[in-house]
């Protein structure tokens, strides 16, 4: 009788969910509602919103409520720690520098996050909170000339004669802090009223990925890899997640991608960008430095990310806290194995490949098989090296938190694998860590346990494929 009672009265909470999440709104701001979508799977919150910006912002915003709120709580904490600057310091700066910057859609979209989470019952923030939360990379690694930029990811794109088809494929992982990266697990599925449908992985609360892997209903397929060791920025600038959110919102090509990019660029968050347009089967890595940004492009053949610069003024002008010649630095040592695996797997990479690879663990310095900051499938939590260039001591907590791949046919019907955790499916455990290093029991009240998830497949919400577009007679056909 009492498992009979308890399983009604779940069923019972579950029915009277939607009518409960609804109350104390307006008629408008329940038709709004009643557009988006939301629900979890291994380890991922997904997100479906429509409609004009303030509708956009006020679904996520309600729906996403507490989440944006722990977020910002831990993000908060972090700074202040790592920075020694308080919410105020990067309040002020978001005011000045971003808010006046940013177009009115995208001021639209963040106030009606601030109005979605009161009307859920999180009263404490205000549009310059929200914008210094989705700007606060920029602020505490770029802005701040007492900080390490952070060069996170390791990520490759290919096309032609490298993978099995001819067409594209494009595989991702974002490196962070355990302690706030279990929070950047929203797939952000936005669908304007204006521009181009995009899928992403974002915070809660965020208007644009951050991670970055997008796909857009143009066809293109973007990844990111962050520059280490940058110094540059420029406060009279446009923020880097406003350039980045308009150019998958508006950009149709490889080339309107990369002049939304440049436009009023800051150096802000400089990351080198994989993109691919899958209507021509044509791949591109834009190396978005401040003063020398680069483009190289081609349709037959693969780039790799892994935080390590390529141009030689880049190099010497700009990201100058680098020593490539160090094969102790996660990023070279990444940029090593990269090449290896390229050659090896040259004409055979799809998606089953790549997360193979993305799992893979070994180190080019210590040429063994062992979890590092150097392994693609990276565990710094294992390394007496730490990260140097990030600031990172020996062991630190942190490394891969996720991965992503599509490729073209699956891109074409906004379709992509996702992975919540560590590849190669170690977990990290919290409690033990602690217990053998407490020189990072700073990180104690918000470091958490960290699964690893399975693989799942998310796609855009009630999204009509792209095929006519995509038609093979555009694909550069195998050699």
């Amino acid at each position: 009788m009492m498992r009979f009672l308890v399983a009604a009265g779940l069923i019972l909470s579950a029915l009277c969910l939607p009518a409960l999440c609804l109350a104390g709104l307006s008629a408008q701001e329940k038709a709004w509602i009643q557009k988006a979508t939301t629900f979890e799977q291994d380890g991922w919150i997904y997100l479906y919103v429509t409609g004009k910006p303030f509708e956009i912002g006020f679904q996520n915003g309600y729906l996403l409520a507490k989440h944006i709120d722990e977020t910002i709580e831990i993000i908060s904490y972090y700074l202040k720690h790592t920075t020694e600057k308080d919410w105020k310091f990067f309040r002020d700066a978001a005011e000045q520098m971003f808010w006046p910057k940013m177009e009115k859609q995208y001021q639209d979209e963040i106030k009606g996050i601030v109005a979605g989470m009161k009307k859920a019952g999180v009263q404490k923030y205000d549009e310059i909170d929200l914008t210094a939360y989705n700007g606060w990379i920029d602020l505490a690694w770029y802005y701040l000339p007492t900080t390490k930029a952070h060069g996170s990811c390791s990520a490759f794109i290919a096309t032609g004669n490298a993978t099995t088809d001819g067409r594209i494929v494009i595989a991702h992982n974002l490196w962070y802090e355990y302690m706030f990266c279990r929070k950047w697990n929203v797939i952000l599925d936005l669908n304007p009223d204006s521009g181009h449908r995009l899928i992403t992985q974002a915070f809660p609360g965020w208007i644009f990925g951050g991670t970055d892997f997008w796909i857009n209903s143009a066809g293109l397929v973007v990844a990111e890899t962050t520059m280490s060791g940058f110094v540059g920025f420029d406060p009279q600038g446009i923020p880097e997640f406003h350039r980045i959110r308009k150019a998958l919102q508006y950009a149709d090509s490889i080339d309107s991608f990369v002049a939304i990019m440049l436009e009023g660029n800051n150096g802000g968050y400089a990351n080198d960008w994989l993109v691919g347009d899958i209507k021509t089967g044509e791949i591109a890595r834009l190396e978005l430095a401040l003063k020398n940004p680069h483009l190289w492009r081609t349709f037959d053949g693969y780039y790799t990310g892994s935080n390590v610069a390529q141009h030689p003024k880049v190099r010497a002008e700009e990201a100058t806290g680098m020593d490539y010649n160090d094969m102790t630095s996660s990023p070279n040592g990444r940029w090593a194995r990269w090449q290896v695996l390229m050659r090896e797997h040259y004409g055979k990479l799809d998606c089953d490949t790549a997360k193979k690879l993305l799992a893979d663990h070994y180190d080019t310095y210590e040429e063994a098989y062992n979890p590092s900051s150097r392994t693609l499938c990276g565990h710094v939590e294992y390394d007496p090296y730490g990260l140097p260039e990030w600031g990172w001591g020996p062991y630190y907590p942190g490394g891969a938190i996720d991965a992503k791949v599509t490729d073209s046919d699956l891109a074409s019907q906004m379709k992509f694998h996702a992975k919540f955790g560590h590849s190669c499916e170690i977990p990290f455990l919290a409690k033990p860590f602690l217990q053998a290093h407490p020189e990072y029991k700073w990180q104690e009240p918000y470091l958490k346990d960290f699964p690893s998830f399975p693989w799942t497949i998310f796609k855009a919400k009630d999204y009509s494929s792209m095929l006519d577009m995509v038609h093979m007679k555009y694909m550069k056909p195998k050699q």
